[in-house]
């Protein structure tokens, strides 16, 4: 440490040899300086803050029913991109700027400058931005200002409403093409379904569940034709066994059972027309009933022959046996169940021989028409979401056009500047003080090195190698202190007149 200091102290004293040179070269450094400081060109700066207001009071109430845009990520990018030369262009254009680029080298030029010197600040997380702008002119600056404010609001808005328009555009483009698709498909399907009418898979289901349920059904009707069979042939058995007729009644009984013939034919009549209603006269159904009142008409006919065929006794006739009449009703149901299930039977063969025959056409129909279904559901599935997003789309444009997606306060607006911002005299002036007095001791440090001497008994002993038997000090008269004093006073008047020169010119160059 103490050789740190010796070391110092040394490079000190022979600087301090040249203090003229360095008290010069800093007088000269520091006019200069301060001429030129005083020379730079004033700029203001006109600058205004923007509050960017995201969160509107509709937006949750519209939450799924307009489209929920990213403003603060939209706002951000318009930032970044709000310095792009059509920009800049048209900030030119609108404080006419542009009329003193002549040639397009001053327009570029024009436009880097524009460019370099707007700047813009922003805070994210409260969407606060601050613009501003330096130049010579202070009402310019402030024009310009006005002008990026105009171009950001414009930008932002203008940006989400063409947004919105290409968006809806696109999505009628859609819709038409869609409709035009769906169209095609219902026209298909239904030229298909005309084209296999009775070969389609109705709601008891495709081929082969049809085809099942068809055996199904034949299995069980002629299940039910040998049981109606079998009791034919009992009843039959039994009638034979029973005598038709016996004892002597009255006429007025054997009308009764011809009354309850003709009561069951007018039941079988109406149950007829019922189903003519709904059937055709070909339906077996219908044709089974018509048998029935068929073979009631004859058994009302050889009633009336019977009773009439038989010898009076006075005012009665033989007594029809009851049991004996039952079990031809019983006969007469059992014919008319066994024709309906023949017909039935033959229907269910006749159904299950064309299915049959159809398995490899029906097949082929039926995955025809899945596909057919597919394509249909598809487009219409498209369209009616195209449907719900162009009203999504409308009352977003809605809620954008009414400006309560997103909007602009003006803080702090815009004013023309009346001092300048730039440049910073007092800093620059200390600046240039600072650089004269280091430029000075760092010349006169420089030229000591370059003249070196020796100052004590050790360097000379160090640097020569030799032994040093004696110094010799100065001794100065009273004269020589006297010069020496004078000269000291001169060198402090001098170093305190470029201390008073700064403040001077700190103080004008502040105003």
């Amino acid at each position: 440490m103490h050789d740190l200091l010796g070391q110092f102290y040394a490079y000190a004293r022979e600087t301090w040899r040249y203090r003229w040179l360095a008290l010069a070269v800093a007088w000269v450094i520091c006019v200069a300086g301060w001429l030129f400081v005083f020379d730079m060109p004033d700029e203001y700066r006109a600058s205004a803050r923007v509050h960017v207001d995201t969160q509107s009071m509709l937006r949750p109430l519209l939450r799924g029913l307009a489209v929920d845009t990213n403003l603060t990520q939209r706002v951000n990018l318009m930032t970044r991109t709000l310095l792009t030369r059509p920009n800049m262009e048209k900030v030119a254009r609108m404080t006419d700027m542009h009329l003193e680029a002549q040639t397009d080298a001053q327009m570029h030029a024009l436009v880097e400058r524009l460019r370099n010197k707007i700047s813009i600040q922003g805070n994210q997380r409260e969407n606060l931005y601050t613009l501003s702008y330096n130049d010579r002119d202070p009402q310019r600056a402030h024009a310009v200002v006005q002008a990026i404010l105009t171009i950001f609001t414009e930008s932002a808005l203008g940006d989400t409403r063409l947004d919105s328009d290409m968006a809806q555009s696109f999505i009628e483009k859609q819709i038409k093409e869609y409709e035009k698709r769906l169209t095609e498909a219902e026209q298909r399907l239904a030229n298909f379904r005309r084209k296999n009418v009775g070969m389609l898979p109705s709601d008891r289901g495709d081929y082969y569940q049809r085809l099942q349920q068809a055996q199904n059904k034949l299995e069980e009707a002629q299940l039910r034709l040998r049981e109606a069979k079998s009791r034919r042939e009992e009843v039959r058995r039994q009638l034979a066994g029973e005598e038709p007729s016996f004892g002597i009644t009255n006429y007025q009984e054997s009308v009764s059972g011809n009354s309850n013939l003709d009561t069951r034919i007018q039941d079988f009549e109406k149950r007829l027309d019922e189903m003519l209603l709904t059937y055709t006269g070909r339906h077996p159904d219908v044709i089974a009933l018509k048998r029935t009142i068929a073979n009631l008409e004859q058994q009302k006919q050889e009633q009336v022959q019977l009773n009439g065929d038989r010898p009076s006794s006075g005012n009665g006739q033989l007594e029809t046996n009851p049991v004996y009449q039952q079990m031809r009703i019983s006969l007469s149901n059992a014919e008319v169940e066994i024709s309906t299930l023949k017909e039935r039977v033959q229907r269910y063969e006749q159904e299950v021989n064309e299915l049959r025959q159809l398995v490899d056409t029906i097949p082929e129909i039926e995955a025809e028409l899945k596909r057919l279904n597919r394509d249909y559901n598809v487009n219409r599935t498209n369209y009616e979401k195209l449907l719900e997003r162009r009203e999504t789309a409308e009352m977003s444009q809605d809620f954008e056009e009414g400006g309560q997606q997103m909007q602009f306060r003006v803080i702090e607006p815009s004013r023309v500047p009346d001092s300048p911002a730039e440049p910073n005299r007092p800093l620059l002036l200390t600046g240039v003080l600072f650089v004269g007095l280091g430029v000075g001791l760092a010349l006169g440090f420089i030229v000591s090195q370059l003249r070196p001497v020796f100052h004590d008994r050790r360097t000379l002993n160090s640097v020569t190698q030799f032994p040093v038997l004696g110094t010799v000090s100065l001794m100065m008269d009273e004269h020589a202190r006297s010069r020496r004093r004078t000269e000291m006073l001169f060198l402090g008047s001098i170093t305190a007149l470029l201390l008073i020169a700064y403040a001077v010119v700190v103080v004008v160059g502040g105003k």
